[in-house]
């Protein structure tokens, strides 16, 4: 197919986010996205509130299909509120949005969708994401939402509407199979200045991706490995480094954080990596995904060599039966502690993620994975709900026993009981999840480290 180039074009790409004082991220949690509604009591608020204003993470498929369009000489305006989008579009000449649609915001998403063609029904609305993916049934009023990896797609296309299918409304992208080919994503500067992972990172802070998919078992229960595949597709470690010096350049960011879901599994990366950025003399703070057990002393000696400041682990549960029933092979105690304590000595920040209310968990069992993460004592942790995606076996698994508890798909947010548990309910785990931030964050070595980032601000 022939691709064109066009002047005087103008698209909008909205990713809308809804007007709260908690953490709403769309790019997380495999692109469903995760609202970190903690809980209402004032506590709870305060973290919330806390972990929105340090934490702002783009989605990164639009900054593709953005740097893909204007390749092509369509002119973008980017937005991340409905009642921008509508003035942008009632300034007129806009002739196409694409719209990130998730789990967390699909009625915003739709909200918005509707708005849009009462403002003009002649404009061409493109929903792309991994949960459109899964049930483009959700986004009936869009002209086409993609199927896939939108990125394929808007490289392939022509930019001619005629090019489209008449009919029929899903349009199917397979996956890219080298990440090379994608273009350094395009990015309006009003918000990659506010782009953060504090304080984990320094301000602002790139998102960026090493590789796509992960092959693990997990992925019974966790998107990343359902949506991404289990085979693992890369960028060459010279166009990382390529792309984190652009990126650099153009906006200024000062750290970077990976988006692998489970950063070095392709061989020899992480070495082949960490010698490309010494030797590009390139210097800048790093932070990736990763699982505990792929990681040795060796490895982070080079890559805190080469700039890496945090790590993000997911523990998950300390309790082997727990593990066990949901499919999930845990490290051994002493390796996890002997690489934590590691990465203390040699400054290296950890972010612990631990789940509650997995299959089997009871009290006790949560209260023994909140003591065990304050044994741990990880520079940063999180807590979140065990929550049945839909698109994954385990969805289907209790959708086929009538376990789940709501469909509401709001509630799928990564902090809601959404299955009819068989020791806990919502009321529990919610008191849980505010349990264990309170008794981690209230501590004095951790509001400590917090007020030293600020300061250094």
């Amino acid at each position: 197919m022939t691709i064109k180039k066009f002047k005087n074009r103008k698209w909008l790409i909205c990713n809308p986010l809804p007007n709260t004082s908690t953490s709403c991220n769309k790019d997380l949690n495999g692109g469903y996205g995760t609202w970190d509604k903690i809980g209402n009591d004032l506590l709870s608020k305060f973290i919330a509130r806390s972990k929105k204003n340090n934490i702002e993470i783009p989605v990164l498929c639009l900054g593709y299909i953005r740097a893909i369009l204007e390749e092509k000489g369509i002119n973008c305006s980017y937005s991340e509120k409905i009642i921008d989008a509508k003035i942008i579009i009632q300034k007129g000449d806009i002739e196409a949005v694409v719209i990130y649609g998730s789990i967390v915001c699909c009625d915003l998403e739709n909200q918005l969708i509707s708005q849009i063609k009462k403002l003009n029904s002649r404009i061409k609305i493109f929903v792309v994401g991994t949960y459109p993916t899964k049930f483009p049934e959700n986004f009936k009023k869009s002209d086409y939402i993609i199927i896939g990896e939108p990125e394929n797609f808007f490289m392939n296309w022509s930019g001619d509407f005629a090019d489209l299918p008449l009919e029929e409304k899903r349009i199917y992208s397979e996956n890219l199979q080298n990440l090379d080919v994608l273009p350094i994503p395009i990015f309006t500067k009003e918000f990659s200045k506010r782009f953060s992972y504090s304080p984990m990172l320094k301000r602002p802070t790139g998102f960026i991706e090493a590789t796509r998919g992960c092959p693990y078992s997990c992925g019974y229960y966790c998107t990343y490995g359902e949506n991404q595949g289990k085979v693992i597709r890369s960028h060459s470690p010279k166009r990382l480094v390529y792309i984190m010096q652009e990126l650099i350049s153009k906006y200024g960011f000062k750290s970077f954080q990976f988006r692998d879901p489970v950063f070095g599994l392709k061989e020899r990366f992480i070495e082949e990596f960490c010698v490309a950025i010494l030797k590009s003399g390139l210097e800048c703070q790093w932070g990736i995904e990763t699982r505990i057990d792929l990681l040795n002393e060796s490895k982070l000696r080079l890559m805190k060599k080469a700039g890496l400041k945090s790590i993000n682990i997911g523990i998950e549960t300390p309790n082997n039966e727990v593990a066990a029933a949901n499919k999930r092979k845990i490290c051994a105690d002493d390796y996890q502690k002997r690489i934590i304590e590691f990465a203390y000595k040699n400054k290296i920040r950890i972010n612990a993620f631990y789940i509650m209310g997995l299959e089997e968990d009871d009290i006790d069992t949560c209260l023994e994975t909140i003591d065990y993460s304050l044994s741990l004592n990880t520079y940063m942790a999180r807590y979140s709900v065990c929550t049945p995606y839909p698109g994954t076996r385990y969805y289907e698994d209790l959708n086929n026993e009538n376990r789940l508890s709501t469909k509401n798909l709001s509630n799928y947010n990564q902090q809601e009981l959404v299955y009819k548990h068989k020791n806990l309910d919502n009321i529990k785990i919610k008191k849980l999840i505010q349990k264990a931030y309170i008794k981690y964050y209230f501590r004095p070595k951790v509001i400590w480290n917090i007020l030293k980032e600020k300061i250094k601000r």
